[in-house]
C-alpha cells in the first residue's frame, strides 16, 4: 500500500478549490489536508499540516503563486508544487521548461493522478535556483502583445501599457501609459480574460485597474489615484471594492 500523500490545495476561486477537493478524494492514498484561498492561509496551513504536495494556483489577488514559494523557501518543511493554471500562453512553456510540473484549467482527473503519479515516482523539490530561473523568464519574456478589436480592424497593446479600461455599453475604452486612449469593440468582461493576471482589478462593473499605476485611495470619497508617466487621473469605485483593494494591500 502507498504511503498517505498529504495535499494542500491554493486557489483564491472557491468553486475551483472544491472541485480539486473532490476530484483528489477519487485517488487513492491522498489526503487534502486542508484548502487556502490566498497565500498567508496557505503559510497558516502549511505549518500545521506539513503537506508533501501543495496544488497551487499561479495567479492570485495580492501575492501569488510564485510569492507563495518564496515564502516556503527556508522553512523547516518544504513540499512539492504542481502548478495548477488558467495559463494558456508564454507562462506555460516556461514552466515546460522547468524543474516544475502543472496541470492546466479546466482539470480532468485523468491529468490529475498523473500529475500525483510523477510527484510521487520523483519526489521533486522545491529548489530556490530553480524558482528564481522560472521567475526571471517569466520577466525577461513577459506577456506577449494582445489584439484587441477596433471598428476599423484590431490593434496589438501590451498589457503593462494599460493603465486603466473603462465600460461603455459593448465596447471598452482604454487609457495607456504614454497618454493614448483607445477603444475596443469589445466589452469590458471581454478584455478582463484578455489581461488577466495579478496586477488588474475589476473596481466594479465599469472599471478594471491596473494596480502597478495605483498611488492613493480615498476611502472617503471612494476614490483611487492613478499616476502614470505625465499625468494621472482619479477614479470613484464602489465602497465595497475601496475595502477588497485595502485587503489586498494589507496582506
Amino acid at each position: 500500500m502507498e504511503d498517505l500523500l498529504k495535499i494542500l490545495v491554493v486557489d483564491d476561486e472557491p468553486e475551483a478549490r472544491e472541485l480539486l477537493k473532490f476530484m483528489l478524494q477519487e485517488s487513492d492514498g491522498v489526503s487534502v489536508i486542508g484548502t487556502a484561498g490566498d497565500v498567508d492561509e496557505a503559510i497558516h496551513l502549511m505549518k500545521i499540516g506539513r503537506p508533501h504536495l501543495v496544488l497551487l494556483d499561479i495567479q492570485m489577488p495580492g501575492k501569488d503563486g510564485f510569492q507563495f514559494i518564496e515564502q516556503i523557501q527556508g522553512m523547516n518543511h518544504e513540499p512539492g508544487v504542481i502548478f495548477v493554471t488558467a495559463y494558456e500562453h508564454y507562462a506555460i512553456q516556461a514552466i515546460r521548461n522547468s524543474v516544475f510540473d502543472y496541470i492546466l484549467k479546466p482539470v480532468h482527473q485523468e491529468e490529475l493522478d498523473r500529475a500525483i503519479l510523477r510527484f510521487r515516482t520523483q519526489g521533486k523539490k522545491v529548489q530556490k535556483p530553480d524558482l528564481h530561473e522560472l521567475i526571471e523568464t517569466l520577466r525577461n519574456n513577459g506577456p506577449p502583445r494582445i489584439k484587441l478589436n477596433t471598428r476599423a480592424g484590431y490593434m496589438l497593446i501590451d498589457p503593462v501599457e494599460v493603465v486603466y479600461c473603462e465600460a461603455d455599453g459593448n465596447y471598452t475604452h482604454i487609457q495607456l501609459s504614454s497618454g493614448a486612449r483607445e477603444t475596443t469593440t469589445q466589452n469590458l468582461g471581454q478584455i478582463e480574460e484578455l489581461l488577466e493576471g495579478s496586477t488588474f482589478f475589476r473596481a466594479g462593473r465599469s472599471y478594471l485597474l491596473n494596480l502597478k499605476y495605483l498611488t492613493r485611495v480615498d476611502r472617503k470619497n471612494s476614490n483611487c489615484i492613478l499616476d502614470y508617466p505625465g499625468d494621472s487621473c482619479s477614479i470613484k469605485i464602489p465602497a465595497q471594492k475601496v475595502k477588497m483593494l485595502e485587503s489586498i494591500f494589507s496582506k
